[in-house]
Formats: C-alpha cells, sequence, structure tokens
C-alpha cells in the first residue's frame, strides 16, 4: 500500500472516531444550557465630526462640547475637541460631565474639527458651533450641530441658482480611506453628477464641494443630497449662502419615512416671510403627501395646501407663504404609498432686512437628547420648540453651563400643538447647553432650539434639532457551544 493511501486511512479513521464519541456524548436538546441574557452596558466612546467653519467679515463662530451628567455606571475617560488635522492642538476640554466647554475665534476659519469622549464622558457627548455675522454677505447667525459619521446621510433645501452659493464639506475623521459617492435631485429628477462619484478621502482628510460645480450646465431651484460612504465613514455638513439674505447650514434629513414632523417654524409677522418646503420620494414611486401645521392652539391644513403630489425621484417645490403668522409651529406631513425626505426654508423679513434659516423633519424624542451651543443677551436668546402632534407631552428642559447650577423647567404640551418657551442660562454662565428630556408618560414629541438676535432691522435666526442619544448599549453575551460542531439528524 502507498504511504498516501496508508495515511488518508488513517485520517479518515480518525475523523470516524472524534464524530462517533460527539454523538454519543452530546447533550440532548433538554439539556441544553440557555443563554444568558444580553447586557446592557454604558456607552464607552462616542466621536463626533465639525465641518469647516470659513471665515467672513467680521464673523465671530463659537464651538461647545458638552457630556450630560450621567446616568449610567461608566467611570473615567475624558472628553475634548481637536483639530482633524493635527489631533494634538485640543481646542477645548470637557472637564466633568454636566459642565460645559466653549472656544471662540473671530474673524478666522475653524478648521475641520473631531470631538470624542470615553468613559464617563461617552454617553451623550455633543458639540456645535454657532457663527455670528453682523453685516455683508452671509450676515446673520448660521448653526450647526456636530454629528457622527455615517455611511448614509441626507440634505434638502439647499439650491445650485446662480444667487446661492451652496458648499458641501465632507471629512474623514476615521483611520482607513474613505469613497463618497453623492446623488442629487432636482425638480426635474436625478442631476447628473459624475464628478461627484468616487470622491477618496484619506485619514485625517477633508473636503469643500461648491454643488454648482458638480453640473454647472443644470441650475437647480431646489436641491437634495444624497452622501453615501462605500467604503469608511465620513462627516457631512451642508451650508447655504444666498447674498445679502445671509446663510445657514441645513440639518441632516435623517432617514426617509411615511410621517414627518418639521418643528421650528418662526412666528413670521405679517406678510414680511415665506416658508418653502421642499419634499422628495427617493424610492422613485410617486406619492400624495398631507399636509397641516400644529400651531399654538391646534393643528389645521393650510388653505389651497391640504395636499400635494411628489413624482419619484423629482423634488417637489412649495410655496407656503407666510402659514404660520404670528405663531411659532410645525409641518406635519403624511405620506399615503412611499417614505419621503422632507426639508424647510424659512426667509423672515424682505429686502435688505432678510434672513435665512433651514428646518428638517426632526425625530421623535425617545430619550435624551442635547444641543451644545446656545446665547441668551440684550438682544439675543435662546428658545426651544416642541410638537406634539399626537398626544399630550411634558419635556424637562436643562441649561448646563460653564459655571452656576443647572436651570431646569418641565414644559407641557397639548395634542396636537406647538408650545415655545425661553430657556434660561445658569447664573454666571456665558454660554449653555440644553438638554431635552421625555418625561414618564409623555406622548411623542419632537424638540428644535431656535437663537434669534435683533440686528438693527433685522431678526437674525438658526435653528438646531434635538437628536435623541443612547445612554447604553446592548452586548450580546456569547458561550461555548461545541454541539455546533456535530451533524444533526
Amino acid at each position: 500500500m502507498k504511504r498516501t493511501t496508508l495515511s488518508l486511512a488513517v485520517v479518515v479513521a480518525l475523523l470516524a472516531a472524534v464524530v462517533g464519541l460527539a454523538i454519543v456524548t452530546r447533550p440532548t436538546e433538554s439539556k441544553a444550557a440557555a443563554p444568558p441574557p444580553a447586557a446592557r452596558v454604558p456607552v464607552q466612546r462616542a466621536e463626533v465630526d465639525c465641518p469647516l467653519i470659513r471665515e467672513l467679515p467680521g464673523s465671530s463662530t463659537v464651538i461647545s462640547a458638552l457630556t450630560p451628567p450621567a446616568q449610567g455606571a461608566a467611570s473615567g475617560g475624558e472628553a475634548s475637541v481637536v483639530d482633524l488635522g493635527d489631533r494634538a492642538k485640543v481646542r477645548t476640554k470637557v472637564e466633568a460631565p454636566g459642565r460645559l466647554a466653549s472656544f471662540g475665534v473671530d474673524n478666522t476659519d475653524v478648521p475641520p474639527l473631531v470631538g470624542t469622549g470615553s468613559g464617563a464622558f461617552a454617553p451623550g457627548f455633543s458639540a456645535g458651533a454657532v457663527t455670528r455675522v453682523p453685516s455683508g454677505a452671509g450676515r446673520g447667525l448660521a448653526g450647526v450641530n456636530c454629528e457622527a459619521p455615517t455611511t448614509d446621510r441626507w440634505f434638502i433645501g439647499t439650491s445650485t441658482a446662480d444667487n446661492r452659493d451652496a458648499y458641501l464639506y465632507l471629512s474623514n475623521s476615521k483611520d482607513t480611506p474613505a469613497v463618497v459617492d453623492l446623488e442629487l435631485f432636482g425638480p426635474n429628477g436625478p442631476i447628473d453628477a459624475e464628478a461627484g462619484r468616487g470622491l477618496t478621502l484619506a485619514p485625517g482628510a477633508a473636503q469643500a464641494i461648491m454643488l454648482r460645480s458638480l453640473n454647472p450646465g443644470a441650475p437647480a431651484p431646489g436641491l437634495a443630497v444624497h452622501v453615501i460612504a462605500r467604503t469608511g465613514r465620513v462627516g457631512a455638513a451642508l451650508r447655504d449662502q444666498e447674498g445679502a439674505v445671509g446663510t445657514d447650514w441645513l440639518p441632516s434629513a435623517g432617514a426617509p419615512g411615511r410621517n414627518l414632523v418639521l418643528t421650528g417654524l418662526p412666528p413670521i409677522t405679517g406678510d414680511a416671510g415665506n416658508v418653502q418646503l421642499m419634499l422628495l420620494s427617493p424610492s422613485g414611486e410617486t406619492t400624495d403627501v398631507q399636509l397641516s401645521i400644529a400651531g399654538k392652539v391646534n393643528t389645521f391644513k393650510p388653505v389651497e395646501h391640504e395636499s400635494t403630489e411628489v413624482k419619484g425621484n423629482k423634488l417637489t417645490l412649495v410655496d407656503l407663504g407666510p402659514v404660520n403668522r404670528g405663531d411659532a409651529g410645525a409641518i406635519k406631513l403624511v405620506s399615503g404609498r412611499a417614505d419621503i425626505i422632507a426639508g424647510v426654508r424659512v426667509v423672515q423679513g424682505t429686502g435688505a432686512d432678510a434672513e435665512v434659516a433651514f428646518l428638517s423633519a426632526t425625530p421623535e424624542l425617545t430619550g435624551r437628547a442635547v444641543v451644545a451651543e446656545n446665547r441668551v443677551g440684550d438682544k439675543i436668546a435662546s428658545t426651544v420648540s416642541l410638537t406634539a402632534p399626537k398626544g399630550p407631552a411634558r419635556v424637562k428642559l436643562t441649561s448646563l453651563g460653564d459655571k452656576g447650577d443647572p436651570v431646569s423647567q418641565d414644559v407641557d404640551v397639548p395634542a396636537g400643538t406647538t408650545v415655545q418657551v425661553p430657556v434660561q442660562a445658569p447664573a454666571g454662565a456665558t454660554r449653555f447647553a440644553v438638554l431635552a428630556e421625555p418625561q414618564p408618560g409623555s406622548q411623542p414629541v419632537h424638540a428644535v432650539r431656535t437663537i434669534t438676535e435683533q440686528m438693527n432691522k433685522t431678526t437674525a435666526f438658526t435653528v438646531q434639532p434635538f437628536v435623541p442619544y443612547a445612554d447604553t448599549v446592548v452586548v450580546p453575551n456569547a458561550r461555548a457551544d461545541l454541539s455546533l460542531l456535530v451533524p444533526r439528524d
């Protein structure tokens, strides 16, 4: 017998013996130990990316960061905000959970930043920025929440018209390269943007893209932008500027859905303002969308705009005018046959006194949420708008500053209404964050923070949403189970 034949026979015999022993000794189904329950543990690490903020004449920018007071059992750790391109350059550091950290710059760019929290500083770690431009191009307030890097993000409400300068800012805070595709949708459907395909960002790299440059021959009065990371994860933010009307950041539009709430409509005075709603059905299916306004007293249907048809992959623009004249409000959308995304461009005032801001669908406040950068003063105020689309809601608002004790208030929101309340800074605090927390028994509620400032005849404003965060994560347990290796009948 050849050696190879003998060796093969020995191996087969050994395998047969092992399998036979396993079958004889394997436990029965009734005796198998139940797997231990999954463990819920405090979040151990959080990361957010802040975009490049370009200097405008006379501009001043403040970036703030906060970790809310801990609810879990995590301990140790730290939180700070550093430059994306130079991690050794610490811009600000959170000294303790519940204590705000801030830094500001005047008349200079703010480079892309990375905020990280670990240990007890990770659950709910948040950061945000607000830029103030007192006059000239881009005049007004522009605010942005720093967000976790992602593989998929939508923006809706910008434009590539000749009078608009819209820039998409991408950054890669990870240790591996990222490859990104951009998809654009206008009123006529998808826009050819081959230059936005296969964009590569090296670790620690950032890129600013003027949206008009992706297809200069196809200006669009309205635009939806889809950022898709084919490999890696990226930070993405979009800023829109229109001459003397001002500039602001677009909030992320969130995932497509059938029932959306866009809260934060300002109390427009008279006819000096306009609300432009933009809708997209990204699945390609046409759908009818029902529209209503949740105001101070009740929910009502706007005249001539109770329903609109949204064609698949084509951006729909609806000029609602000063639809919420006199009161803060929210737009409620119900789509019949397909998921949609939605955004709003709000203009207050007219001519040289006009100011712009953007809204998007805000997520339900299922847990605690933070907006990190807030201001109060002689001509400046921070308010929170709360919308309860289905039933009565109650939310606890807590202001946490760089000094002073926290200040809290409970706010009741009647069913089908929007309530706007001023928030108070802790005593002696120069900056503060706002923590929003739905109370037990509360029905669904959606929330945003608005900063307003009177600049001569212009009411400058910027709106940022509250996005709930997770204090804990589920970690599945595992156990040794050699029976998985045994053939079963």
